[in-house]
């Protein structure tokens, strides 16, 4: 389904969703493998729990909250049109060009109490955002192409990331 997703850092954009249990999600099965977007609660794992909006129009009023939820519809949104990106200009389904499904994290957060994380990651497997101590909720599209590069990386460079190869990855 296409939705309306009023983002923390790009405004109102479209984007594609699916009704999981009455509810629309933030899960894109319409790009490869798909393009989902996960709640990791401000913890330090990866459950599988969905954001949700009754009516697919995610406005400011409901999800620009003390919990930052709008920077999940930033991460969704970036996530799809990175992929968008590959497939159009470089024929690549996806990081690692068989349609992997691209798997973001938000609300990441692995320090003492909830205080924050101050970064985003590839951690070999999905896109991890956290939401920031220092800074806002690290979810802004060149975060999301960033950390999608690094697993384009990944597949392609076959490089350890470590001294200069791993700063040629950064």
């Amino acid at each position: 389904a296409t939705g309306n997703a009023a983002t923390r850092y790009s405004g109102n954009r479209s984007i594609t969703t699916r009704i999981i249990s009455g509810s629309y999600t933030l899960r894109d099965n319409t790009r490869g493998n798909g393009v989902n977007t996960y709640n990791s609660g401000r913890t330090n794992s990866y459950p599988s729990t969905n954001f949700t909006d009754n009516d697919n129009n995610w406005t400011a009023a409901e999800h620009d909250n003390a919990f930052k939820d709008n920077g999940a519809l930033d991460a969704h949104w970036g996530a799809e049109s990175t992929y968008d990106y590959w497939i159009a200009e470089h024929n690549r389904n996806s990081f690692n060009g068989s349609g992997a499904a691209i798997n973001s994290y938000v609300h990441y957060d692995n320090q003492p109490g909830g205080a924050g994380y101050d970064n985003a990651f590839w951690n070999g497997s999905v896109m991890t955002y956290g939401d920031g101590n220092n800074f806002d909720i690290l979810t802004a599209l060149d975060v999301a192409a960033h950390e999608i590069g690094h697993a384009v990386t990944t597949f392609t460079g076959n490089m350890a990331y470590r001294r200069e190869s791993g700063a040629l990855n950064e």
